[in-house]
């Protein structure tokens, strides 16, 4: 998903150093033994300044140091983007972010690139370490030109003039909305057209979820330190910024792989490899409770997505009525006609038998295209702390249970639910506008309360499970907004021995 774009722009040499970066393992080959991805830790802003911290007081580096290699691997990669007559301003404000593109104009400036900083700050409210290297800057002959004021506007002016611009203005740090002159920064440096780098998180995003606090850079690139921030992988942030790379800027690796960081990217899994000597038995069999009369289409997709995914047995109880239209889109799947209400929706007489019908699968799944017929929501609460095997609800079946969610925390097998922010602000009683903020911890929170693996659905879907753990998917694409992929996802989820798998 990274690789694409910059081919297109920059060419191969590029596209590589990010595909060793992000994905080290992309060439090796898909088997019993290697897997073609590797899950990489994503961190918030606080487990940043832990692992800074831990850097600097047990392995001797010095926040100096970070700061020297966070800036010179800015400037490698700016320096493949210029060409040999390139003219790049560096645009720093009053951090360490700010510091940090003081060290890369440095850098860009030894390779005999012209550089340009625009200082927006006053030289008083600079940190030492900032103030020193603003220094060795001038020492270096480099030019600075300080913006305080409505002297600021004449960024506008300035920066069209230059074939890259580089935002270091503020980075995991920012807590509150930019105003001021650095709302007019962030305005001229995304009305410059030139390509923009931004240095670690695009300043105006909220590293911790991706927020946009009023206004943000709109970066072509990120080059983010130590691990990626969550708030790069979440949107709106992950729009704008860009094409994510990352450097470790020396953390040891026991660090970036440390397990008190919770949070990865989603490692891509491939369906196992069949033995010559097998049968459908040997791939799971499902039980799908699911459709209606006026949802029929739901259940299809969701039970012969499984089987497309791997699945080797997929049995689909569904309302008596609409079974031979089912059979004719669907033949491989066995179905279990069943008595209805007058609405065309899952009787709750079916209960004994549906129990009974789970008993003899691997895995049940409940709720795609159900309908909201009363009798049906009290047939789900029913067999949902009832069924005894590994469970999946999705869609209508999730709207049952939000009339009472706790009866998921007395199921003793695995329980999975498939919800989109809707959903998951029915569940949690949030609001929605809640839900979409705080994607990544409102998952996190409801899987570890009720026992249950959350897929929040959405650009990207996040993934959390009852440890405490979460996954963001950053595979997708805007075309699968359509109606029927959610019920194409519940078929293709199935429960793995030690985590999910998806």
């Amino acid at each position: 998903m990274l690789a694409q774009p910059l081919c297109d722009r920059f060419g191969l040499q590029i596209v590589l150093l990010i595909m060793v970066i992000i994905f080290p393992r992309l060439s090796q080959k898909n088997n019993n033994k290697t897997r073609p991805y590797r899950n990489v830790k994503v961190a918030f802003s606080s487990e940043i300044r832990l692992l800074d911290q831990e850097a600097i007081e047990k392995y001797g580096l010095s926040q100096e140091i970070l700061m020297e290699n966070a800036g010179s691997a800015v400037a490698r990669f700016v320096s493949q983007l210029a060409q040999e007559d390139s003219s790049i301003a560096v645009v720093t404000g009053p951090g360490n972010n700010g510091g940090d593109g003081l060290v890369c104009a440095r850098h860009l400036a030894s390779m005999g690139i012209n550089v340009q900083v625009y200082l927006i700050a006053e030289p008083e409210k600079l940190s030492s370490l900032v103030k020193k290297n603003l220094e060795r800057v001038a020492l270096a002959d480099i030019p600075v030109e300080k913006l305080t004021g409505e002297d600021v506007e004449d960024l506008h002016a300035l920066l069209p003039s230059f074939d890259i611009v580089v935002d270091a203005l503020f980075g995991t740090g920012l807590s509150r909305p930019l105003e001021g002159v650095y709302r007019e920064a962030v305005e001229a440096i995304n009305n410059s057209g030139s390509p923009v780098v931004s240095v670690d998180t695009p300043s105006g995003i909220n590293s911790d979820t991706g927020e946009v606090m009023g206004v943000a850079v709109e970066a072509d690139f990120t080059i983010t330190f130590g691990l990626p921030k969550v708030g790069l992988l979440l949107y709106p942030g992950a729009e704008y910024a860009g094409e994510i790379l990352v450097t470790h800027i020396s953390y040891p690796r026991r660090l970036v792989e440390d397990e008190r960081i919770k949070v990865e990217t989603n490692d891509p899994l491939y369906p196992p490899p069949r033995k010559p000597d097998t049968h459908k038995g040997d791939y799971g069999k499902a039980l799908f409770i699911a459709g209606s009369k006026k949802y029929y289409g739901a259940a299809m997709l969701a039970s012969r997505s499984f089987l497309k995914a791997g699945g080797g047995y997929s049995r689909l109880a569904t309302v008596q009525s609409i079974v031979p239209f089912l059979a004719t889109r669907a033949p491989e799947a066995v179905y279990e006609g069943l008595e209805e209400t007058s609405s065309g929706t899952i009787s709750h007489r079916n209960v004994e038998k549906l129990l009974e019908l789970s008993r003899n699968a691997d895995i049940v799944v409940i709720g795609p295209g159900l309908g909201l017929d009363g009798e049906t929501i009290k047939l789900v609460l029913d067999l949902v702390p009832a069924i005894e095997k590994p469970l999946i609800i999705d869609g209508d079946g999730l709207t049952a249970i939000a009339r009472n969610p706790s009866i998921l925390a007395t199921r003793k097998s695995p329980t999975v639910i498939t919800p989109h922010a809707g959903e998951m602000s029915r569940l949690t009683g949030k609001p929605i506008e809640e839900v979409k903020r705080s994607r990544l911890t409102t998952a996190r929170e409801f899987a570890q309360k009720l026992n249950v693996y959350v897929v929040l659905k959405g650009a990207h879907t996040v993934i959390a499970t009852p440890d405490g753990r979460a996954y963001i998917n950053l595979t997708g694409n805007p075309g699968m907004a359509t109606a029927g992929s959610g019920d194409v996802l519940v078929g293709t989820c199935r429960q793995a021995r030690h985590r999910y798998q998806l």
